[in-house]
């Protein structure tokens, strides 16, 4: 059969059997009757002409069934919302606006909006509701102050202008009528400077700053704010996620200061990807009322997950209206979190008085596709999922009422709850943290694990994001499986018989490099922050154990099957490791790190041989872990400097858990700690920031009789005067 057989006397003959009308029907279906609607539009697309798009799936030579899409379904056709919901296409009909305008209305209502106030679209998910939201806002705050644009635009003009003029003049004046020549010449200045004044108001006006907690908001942020080129400026993050009101004050303040005509953009999450934190929105906007000089602001809801759920979880009490009472002008929410849609989707909403500003004299009608008004990110968007979302909600029985969507959010919470005390059980209260609804973060466990359950891990910690799918049998399913593999790591170890401790030697080298290249690199947390790989990362640890191999300083430990299972890599500070950065680039802030923390010991000293011994890498094999050994192979290190004669240990940590062996030594002075969201690099960037924690650097005596005080005799100063 050829392709013309195959189309008009196969497949097209049979949609006309099953339809059985040529006729076009009118758009008069209501937008619960699928049945009414699934005719609709397969009498629209049997007498599609004009659109690019040949309907594959429809003439059946695409084949859906195998992914569970029958022929003749609404699934099995293409359904394009073009731009606005509000504004129908005249010609392009295969498309489901009233069913996106019923969608916008439920959502109206639950969020306490006036009636025909929403205004928003269906998009892809969180990150392009928050690109919409950006782009609106930004739209929203130039437009705001269009007046104080022209005005200052004007006067650039005319200052150009004049400053031509003057020019033209100053060249008409006798080159020795000195005085005549500097008073034009100050006139061009001054009209220079105004220009620099108005240009740079001007840029401000049209460059909105973006202020976001960089730990803790989605990572979209910082990219949708590069294309759309607005102005950056994180703020730090309580303990909890959220954000922290004194930082985010100052930074209002500074940026008050700085660039007064500049609008501003405020990030709120309302429920952070790892902690659920959800941000005070009401305290944010009065805090902007209060500071702003020029109110010309905007507050982003990034409700992903509990936007969705934000006037169940009610955490700003009980609020009429979550834009006008909270100070909000738009929310972006992941609908594929919640409700649960089974394909990436979310919505964008916004209050009419601010949509209608952010689009004022902004004519976006697009004529061959039936003059459609566009105000989205992507222009064409699935109508399946439209129609998948109105679905949801009905299910939900959100057209009616809120009981059955209250009754799953807090089920969800008991399921949390019940969660926490069953990690809780396994690991201790220290351990486990549930700080706020959905979240429970705990110790990683193995990758195996993770995978089977699909974790988030963020550096040493893994976090189950309880929804309506997390059951109490899945729950007890999964800590079945943690206790197994607890018991199983434990029965794989035992400290006294299953591995001895010796030096590090030839023999060794290879496995100890590459048990220091998988630690480091999967688990320390700067080199993950700075997403080092194993081949960034070898050259230096083939030269750190290529050296300590030749001073025979360094131990490891290996189990009874003659594998490297520790290494703990020490050296006289006298003779220190200088690491050649041009080997290993990605590694130059972690090296600018350990300089600068430890330059209040080391600085302008040079140590004499034998008296101060410089432990300063350890790692540990996974499987081993939380066992004690890192501190055991530590202190072997130790001790066996001291019987060399060394009276002091000097250590640096990058990371929390090794920094525990320092409770080992009675006589200890801090020397050095450094945030990591604090460090900056000589060309003023912050390499870590978003890293928790801190660096450390220690001294202790390692021998008995020793004082900490008589340090001074292990160097001489090396300061010239």
């Amino acid at each position: 059969m050829n392709l013309k057989t195959h189309l008009h006397g196969g497949h097209m003959s049979m949609w006309k059997k099953i339809f059985g009308r040529d006729n076009h029907d009118d758009n008069n279906y209501q937008t619960d009757d699928f049945k009414s609607l699934l005719h609709y539009v397969n009498n629209l697309a049997a007498h599609k002409l004009g659109y690019p798009v040949s309907l594959l799936t429809y003439l059946g030579i695409v084949d859906n069934q195998s992914l569970g899409i029958k022929p003749g379904s609404l699934a099995n056709v293409l359904l394009n919302n073009v731009g606005d919901p509000f504004k129908d296409s005249e010609t392009s009909l295969l498309e489901v606006k009233k069913h996106e305008r019923e969608i916008l209305l439920i959502l109206e209502r639950y969020y306490g909006l006036p009636l025909n106030d929403a205004r928003g679209y269906v998009t892809t998910g969180g990150t392009e509701g928050n690109f919409a939201s950006l782009w609106w806002s930004k739209r929203y705050v130039i437009n705001k102050s269009i007046e104080t644009l022209v005005e200052k635009d004007n006067i650039v003009k005319l200052k150009q202008k004049e400053e031509q003029e003057l020019q033209a003049d100053l060249a008409k004046i006798p080159l020795n009528d000195y005085q005549k020549r500097i008073d034009q010449l100050q006139k061009i200045i001054d009209a220079k400077n105004i220009i620099t004044e108005n240009k740079n108001i001007s840029q401000q006006l049209i460059t909105p700053t973006v202020f976001y907690c960089k730990e803790h908001t989605h990572y979209s942020i910082p990219k949708i704010a590069e294309v759309l080129r607005l102005n950056v400026r994180p703020v730090k993050a309580n303990q909890d996620g959220s954000i922290d009101l004194k930082d985010l004050e100052k930074e209002l303040l500074l940026h008050v200061g700085a660039y007064p005509y500049s609008g501003v953009v405020v990030i709120a999450n309302i429920g952070t990807t790892i902690t659920g934190a959800i941000d005070n929105v009401p305290e944010i906007n009065a805090m902007l009322k209060r500071i702003m000089r020029i109110p010309n602001f905007t507050i982003h809801m990034d409700g992903a997950l509990a936007g969705f759920v934000l006037p169940v979880l009610k955490p700003f009490g009980e609020v009429a209206n979550y834009f006008d009472a909270i100070g909000v002008n738009t929310l972006a929410v992941s609908a594929h979190k919640y409700p649960g849609l089974s394909q990436p989707c979310g919505i964008i909403l916004a209050q009419k008085d601010f949509f209608n500003k952010a689009f004022e004299k902004s004519e976006r009608s697009i004529e061959y596709v039936g003059n459609i008004v566009d105000v989205t990110i992507t222009g064409s968007r699935s109508g399946l999922n439209v129609l998948m979302f109105y679905n949801a909600l009905h299910a939900l029985g959100m057209d009616k009422g809120v009981e059955k969507l209250t009754r799953m959010v807090e089920e969800n919470i008991e399921h949390a709850s019940y969660l926490y005390k069953r990690l809780v059980e396994l690991y201790g209260s220290e351990r486990v943290k549930y700080p706020f609804q959905f979240n429970v973060s705990f110790p990683k466990p193995s990758k195996e694990l993770s995978k089977k359950y699909q974790l988030m891990l963020t550096g040493e910690n893994a976090t189950i994001c309880v929804l309506t799918n997390v059951t109490k049998k899945l729950i007890d399913q999964f800590i079945k499986d943690l206790k197994n593999e607890k018991e199983k790591a434990m029965s794989n170890v035992d400290m006294k018989v299953d591995y001895k401790i010796q030096t590090l030697n030839e023999e060794y080298a290879k496995a100890a490099t590459e048990l220091f290249i998988k630690a480091f690199c999967d688990s320390e947390p700067v080199t993950k922050y700075l997403h080092v790989s194993y081949k960034d990362y070898e050259p230096f640890a083939q030269e750190v154990i290529k050296k300590a191999v030749k001073e025979g300083l360094s131990k490891i430990a290996i189990d009874r099957h003659n594998r490297i299972i520790a290494c703990a890599i020490g050296e006289d500070l006298a003779d220190p490791f200088i690491p050649h950065e041009q080997h290993y680039p990605k590694l130059k802030p972690v090296f600018a790190l350990l300089d600068e923390l430890s330059s209040p010991f080391t600085q302008g000293k040079k140590f004499a041989k034998g008296k101060v011994f410089h432990i300063w890498i350890a790692a540990v094999d996974q499987a081993y872990r939380g066992l004690g050994l890192s501190t055991e192979i530590d202190m072997a290190c130790v001790e066996a400097a001291a019987r060399k004669g060394f009276d002091y240990a000097y250590a640096e940590f990058t990371n929390e858990l090794s920094e525990k062996v320092t409770s080992q030594f009675k006589i200890l002075k801090l020397c050095n700690r450094i945030p990591y969201n604090t460090f900056i690099l000589d060309n003023g960037t912050m390499p870590f920031q978003g890293v928790e924690g801190a660096a450390a650097s220690y001294i202790a005596t390692i021998r008995p009789g020793v004082k900490l005080e008589s340090i001074a005799n292990s160097y001489t100063t090396t300061e010239r005067y």
